[in-house]
């Protein structure tokens, strides 16, 4: 059976902004790759086990399984790398101005690590001076790795991958991490973005910004993180041609706070922040578009 329109390939031009030399910046994405291998085979290690669970002051669940990962994590960078900084989830900042700062988060997606549901991964970044140019989502379960870095093209599995174009809102398909996220100064933004696309989908953590790379999501918006939550999404999503801002569509990076947006075609993307800026309901761009049979999606191989 073929595939749809809203299905078509679509590539997207990367453009460099060279602020780390390609030499220097290869040997870092090779540590970073030995440090998510070990994470890797952790995670596959230790779901089959016992583990302790707690709950953290904000509420939010941690497992033994999250500190040791980052622990390993940790030993690999400041093994190679003395000199960096270390910004983790479960462990206190190393050196957090220094040039290089790495971010880790061993596991995104505890609550569906907790319920044996594989779209949890492991995320790790890279910041030259507060920018992000690496980014590594490993998703341990599926067997899936994302690399996003600095002037090149983001891969899964070693091979080029793509966001698809979406030219109106109301073709999109959307996509946040947990509606239990949002409260009441942000929950009617939610809704309204919700309404002006075509479908919405929950529950997919970083996954869900690896399918904006590979096409298959078209914009994904998040509340209530940290830094060590979004940063590797950001050079991913814009090596595979994407968008990834604040809500107030300021470029994203290390102090970019709790509220972003990514997007496959920076078309959806302007209009989902005008959407996102809605001060009521009756404002005309907050209003659902009527779906055309000519507008299209389209998706990648």
């Amino acid at each position: 059976m073929s595939e749809p329109s809203f299905f078509s390939v679509k590539s997207s031009p990367i453009e460099s902004k060279d602020i780390v030399n390609a030499s220097e910046l290869s040997r870092l994405t090779e540590c970073g790759l030995r440090a998510v291998d070990v994470s890797g085979a952790l995670i596959r290690e230790y779901i089959r086990k016992p583990f302790q669970i707690e709950v953290k002051g904000d509420g939010s669940p941690a497992t033994s399984v999250d500190q040791a990962v980052e622990d390993q994590m940790r030993e690999i960078i400041a093994g190679e790398h003395p000199d960096h900084g270390i910004l983790g989830e479960e462990r206190k900042a190393i050196a957090p101005d220094s040039e290089f700062v790495w971010a880790i988060d061993p596991i995104d997606g505890t609550l569906p690590f907790l319920a044996g549901i594989p779209v949890f991964g492991t995320l790790l970044a890279l910041l030259h001076n507060g920018i992000p140019v690496l980014g590594i989502i490993d998703m341990p379960m599926t067997a899936e790795r994302w690399i996003g870095a600095d002037g090149r093209q983001t891969t899964r599995n070693g091979r080029p991958v793509h966001t698809r174009g979406c030219a109106d809102l109301s073709m999109a398909l959307m996509s946040t991490s947990n509606p239990d996220y949002y409260d009441h100064t942000n929950a009617p933004a939610l809704e309204r973005l919700k309404q002006a696309t075509r479908f919405a989908v929950y529950g997919g953590s970083c996954m869900f910004y690896a399918q904006i790379a590979s096409g298959r999501v078209d914009i994904c918006i998040d509340v209530g993180f940290k830094v060590w939550d979004y940063v590797a999404l950001i050079p991913v999503v814009q090596g595979a041609g994407g968008v990834f801002t604040d809500w107030e569509g300021c470029a994203a990076g290390l102090h970019t706070g709790s509220q972003y947006i990514a997007a496959g075609d920076p078309r959806i993307h302007e209009q989902a922040l005008n959407v996102l800026s809605c001060q009521t309901e009756s404002n005309s761009t907050c209003a659902k578009a009527e779906i055309q049979g000519s507008k299209k999606c389209e998706q990648t191989e």
